[in-house]
């Protein structure tokens, strides 16, 4: 039976490559001879033939003079089913989602209370603060003390509101009835921004460049006696004059009469205390630093 079935495969080779040569009519000539010689081939050869002419390289069809040319097989294995290339999707842009989380806001140390319309008058010195003295608050805020004509304060356009009080200074000694110990102002602005840290930096940069500048017809000397230990940042500054006599004029013994400016910043807002003195007398030291951390506490109870 194997060798039947292998000189069946060997002929219907040999047919297959001469098919492609030999026309209709002798293709069906040679067709039946090759019938009368499989009869005596088994039911499992026929079906085993027939396989391999399946897959032996034509077919014929439409009749005798038309021929279909099969490519050969490569396999015994079924062909890959052909898949159509995929449709190009078309490009969509899409939007980043939307977080609806709120806004990052600045940290807490970044932004201060806001700039206020006035300044109330417990946030400057009061009437509890200078005992017998007396006291007034001004219609309009001081400007900012003299020095000389390199003193810059671009500050200046950062205030955001201002207000000053003026005391006719008795110290806590002092009667009623006296003669008042020295004349004083005490000053607090509120700054935009970065003014008030700016506003320090120029007082002590306006002493750098001003050792000395004319106040009304007085020579002034200026120097600055560091820091208060108040607040966040302070400033003591001495200005001092030639000493004068009761009738005005300068006594020439060399001797020199002082008064102060006590500077004090909470956050963004300054207290300025400025000493002027009394007639010809001048201010003590200590008196100036007691009413300095006075008006520290009155500006840290309404902007610390």
């Amino acid at each position: 039976m194997p060798n039947e079935v292998e000189r069946a495969f060997a002929a219907l080779s040999s047919d297959a490559d001469r098919g492609l040569l030999l026309s209709g009519p002798e293709l069906r000539r040679q067709a039946g001879r090759r019938r009368s010689r499989a009869a005596v081939v088994t039911a499992g050869a026929t079906a085993a033939l027939a396989a391999a002419a399946i897959g032996g390289g034509f077919a014929l069809a439409g009749g005798p003079d038309q021929r279909t040319v099969l490519p050969p097989a490569v396999s015994a294995s079924p062909a890959p089913a052909t898949t159509a290339p995929p449709t190009p999707t078309p490009s969509v842009t899409t939007k980043p989602p939307v977080s609806s989380a709120p806004p990052s806001s600045p940290p807490p140390s970044s932004t201060g209370p806001a700039i206020p319309k006035s300044i109330p008058g417990r946030a400057l010195l009061t009437k509890d603060d200078v005992g017998n003295s007396e006291f007034k608050r001004l219609d309009e805020t001081r400007e900012v003390p003299e020095f000389c004509a390199k003193a810059k304060f671009p500050s200046q356009k950062q205030v955001g509101a201002g207000a000053s009080v003026f005391v006719v200074y008795r110290g806590p000694k002092t009667p009623a009835e006296n003669v008042p110990d020295d004349t004083i102002y005490d000053t607090v602005t509120v700054y935009r921004g970065e003014g008030a840290q700016d506003y320090l930096a120029e007082l002590r940069a306006a002493v750098d460049v001003c050792p000395t500048g004319k106040i009304g017809d007085l020579e002034a000397r200026f120097e600055s006696l560091g820091s208060l230990g108040l607040g966040d940042e302070s400033l003591l500054i001495e200005r001092s004059y030639e000493a004068r006599g009761g009738d005005g004029e300068p006594t020439g013994d060399g001797e020199r009469t002082a008064t102060y400016i006590a500077a004090v910043r909470v956050n963004d807002a300054v207290t300025l205390v400025d000493s002027r003195g009394y007639e010809n007398w001048g201010t003590e030291r200590s008196a100036i630093e007691s009413l300095a951390r006075a008006a520290t506490k009155r500006l840290q109870g309404w902007r610390g």
